[in-house]
């Protein structure tokens, strides 16, 4: 194995390498550096000309990382995120004249109940910002997270990065969302007897509320499945079905009109918590703890 010779190393190109290991492609990691793809190329050809290794190898559409390149980044990844929180920490965030660029990761159903209020206390007091939302679920938050796409996340959570912040926002229940124009609040043989569309991620017919169901004896008829609750007003809109969704979405898209009304469910609701999560580099950057609290607030 090839020695690096100390004086030749310049900070630059260890930044390249991390957003190489991170993006795995050469485009991507010049976007995240805010380079040009030659500069991030031409970094690259120093590194590996400083070490005797590829470092990253072309497989189809992205680089892997040689066995040298993970060893480096094992040693380097920690230093050069100390190194990026103590500048964070020490910068300076005057909300009226800042001009940050937040890149966060939301649930769909965050996206519907809280980021509207986010972006008017963005406007109110950050004018300047500019912000960017991903959408995750609990399986690809964490990942998002550590790999620095987003500086924090707001979702049902697990299986963090070692060293991420957490936060809980709040306990969740489920209601029932409906648009039929039957009289009443439905009853459990009711609930049980009705067509059901289930909101999932993992692209199946059970959920957390036929757990429930289940230990109480009962079962219900989930007829159809979708991966967001945007689309919940058009597919309920003139039909029987039912959706249960989490209260704060029940809320938000009955309030919008279109039919859709909301009412408990005829059990006792199951409950989750919803996180606030963020990288630990952020975690003394004035600009982020600012972002955080207004989260936390767009979700009060």
């Amino acid at each position: 194995m090839k020695p690096i010779e100390l004086g030749r190393i310049d900070l630059n190109l260890l930044t390249v390498l991390a957003a190489l290991m991170r993006e795995r492609h050469v485009s991507r990691a010049a976007q995240r550096l805010h380079l040009g793809q030659p500069a991030v190329s031409h970094a690259l050809a120093r590194l590996r000309e400083l070490t005797g290794d590829p470092l990253l190898v072309r497989q189809g559409r992205t680089m892997e990382p040689t066995e040298r390149a993970l060893a480096l980044m094992q040693g380097l990844g920690p230093a050069l995120e100390q190194i990026e929180a103590t500048f964070r920490a020490q910068a300076d965030f005057e909300p009226d004249r800042a001009a940050p660029v937040f890149r966060i990761g939301l649930t769909d159903d965050l996206q519907i109940a809280m980021l509207p209020r986010l972006l008017r206390a963005l406007s109110a007091e950050v004018p300047r910002a500019k912000l960017v939302t991903l959408t995750v679920c609990y399986r690809n938050a964490p990942r998002y997270l550590d790999e620095g796409r987003v500086s924090a996340v707001m979702a049902f959570l697990k299986d963090l990065p070692a060293g991420a912040k957490v936060r809980k926002a709040r306990t969740v229940r489920f209601a029932v969302l409906r648009a039929d124009t039957a009289p009443g609040k439905l009853s459990l043989d009711d609930y049980c007897r009705r067509r059901h569309v289930l909101v999932t991620y993992a692209g199946d017919l059970c959920g957390t509320v036929d757990e429930t169901l289940e230990q109480l004896g009962r079962q219900r008829d989930v007829a159809f499945s979708v991966p967001q609750f945007g689309s919940l007003p058009a597919v309920l809109a003139g039909s029987e079905l039912l959706a249960t969704v989490p209260e704060h979405v029940a809320q938000v898209l009955s309030a919008q009109g279109g039919g859709l009304r909301h009412e408990a469910l005829p059990f006792e609701s199951p409950s989750y918590q919803i996180r606030l999560a963020w990288r630990a580099v952020t975690d003394k950057d004035a600009a982020e703890v600012w972002l955080r609290k207004a989260m936390l607030r767009a979700f009060d």
